[in-house]
């Protein structure tokens, strides 16, 4: 009777392991499915089978997928080197008073883009005052001697005034006329133009302006401000400096055993951190005649437009100097932004339908100018994807992970 009792106790907990297990595989199954068409949602509605990849009509819409084709071109060797970015020496310009004075007005700050002849800040100079105000009464003494002077000749002429008075009549116009000049060339180095001088006159209660503006000497932007108003400036004081940022100066070091390859007009390709991806193209303009001792290197000068001002002096850079193929024979290529590395391997994407691509793995060759040499794996006229393929991307690395997709 006890060994009827002990088997039948193992018996029902053998029925109930087996109900339990059960139900564990159902729910498990259920949980699958149901995450398999959660991330046929997450995937915008995409298959894939082995590295082809099929987008749904409305992930076509969603996603901005391009493609160029495959073709044939000749590749020139390049040479990869470091970079720094800086502004145009030749539209740099530090802005500093002419003469000490008082900051009366500050007009334009940090950042603020100006154009030629633009006022910076209104300075208020005794000095400059006082100048002006001698150069006014120069200018009296100068007329009044004139006057003189003509009178006296004419009464001479006529024998009507003695020679001494004519020739005293002479000296005081020819010392004042000195004196005139000489309050001119000084308003001249203080940095009035002819016509600022021409147009001076008294003002009210019968003095000179002391106040000179300061001006912006050509278009560019402010990147350094030192005004603030009521500070005593001197002309040894950088108020400003304002630099045309619409084209800079890429400085880039060339090694000793490549400086026969690079000249004026070689082409460069430079890369930045900020934008990956995007070359920014500028043109080789000079190369020093002198190295580095400690780096064997000798600088090099690329000039690049900046019209849209993404590019910022004080960046480091990733330069690539073109050079001429040197055999002239045509190889596959593609752009540099069309090869992928995945699962470690370089690859590329191919359109073989509207809505269907390939990934195919690639032997890549030499990179110039943008393109990549491709050794194997592409033929002429194949349709890469430039734009797009990260996305393309992370639908075979998931599906390597492990995660569903909707077929």
């Amino acid at each position: 009777m006890k060994n009827k009792t002990i088997l039948f106790g193992l018996t029902a907990v053998f029925l109930i392991s087996a109900a339990l297990l059960g139900c564990g595989s159902e729910d498990r199954d259920k949980a699958r499915e149901d995450r398999s068409g959660e991330h046929g949602e997450e995937d915008h509605g995409h298959s894939e089978d082995e590295g082809h990849i099929e987008l749904s009509p409305e992930a076509l819409k969603t996603l901005d997928i391009r493609t160029v084709p495959a073709g044939l071109r000749a590749l020139g060797d390049e040479i990869r080197t470091t970079a720094v970015i800086e502004p145009d020496r030749t539209k740099t310009a530090h802005v500093s008073p002419r003469i000490a004075g008082r900051v009366e007005e500050v007009k334009s700050f940090l950042g603020e883009s100006v154009k030629k002849g633009h006022v910076l800040a209104e300075i208020d100079s005794i000095e400059l005052g006082q100048a002006k105000a001698e150069y006014l009464k120069a200018k009296a003494d100068y007329e009044v001697t004139l006057a003189e002077y003509r009178r006296e000749e004419r009464l001479f002429r006529k024998e009507i005034s003695s020679e001494k008075e004519y020739l005293g009549a002479k000296g005081d116009f020819l010392r004042s006329e000195a004196g005139l000049n000489t309050a001119r060339e000084t308003l001249r180095l203080l940095g009035l133009s002819d016509a600022e001088i021409s147009g001076l006159a008294w003002e009210v209660k019968g003095h000179a302006s002391s106040h000179y503006l300061l001006i912006a000497p050509f278009d560019g932007t402010v990147i350094e401000q030192h005004t603030i108003l009521g500070e005593l400036v001197t002309p040894e004081d950088n108020l400003y400096t304002i630099v045309d940022l619409s084209r800079l100066w890429i400085l880039l070091d060339v090694y000793e055993k490549d400086l026969r390859l690079v000249g004026g007009g070689s082409e460069v390709d430079i890369d930045v951190d900020s934008y990956p991806g995007e070359r920014f193209k500028g043109t080789v303009t000079y190369v020093s005649d002198t190295l580095d001792e400690s780096t064997r290197t000798a600088k090099a000068r690329v000039e690049i437009p900046n019209p849209d001002g993404k590019l910022k002096p004080g960046m480091f850079a990733t330069a690539a100097i073109s050079l001429p193929s040197r055999e002239g024979k045509e190889v596959v290529a593609v752009p540099a932004s069309a090869v992928q590395r995945i699962r470690g391997k370089p690859a590329v994407f191919v359109r073989e339908g509207e809505d269907t691509f390939e990934m195919r793995e690639i032997s890549p060759g030499r990179e110039s100018g943008g393109f990549v040499e491709v050794l194997d794996g592409l033929e002429p006229g194949d349709e890469v994807v430039t734009e797009g393929g990260f996305y393309l991307k992370s639908v075979v690395l998931k599906e390597e992970m492990g995660e569903g997709h909707a077929h």
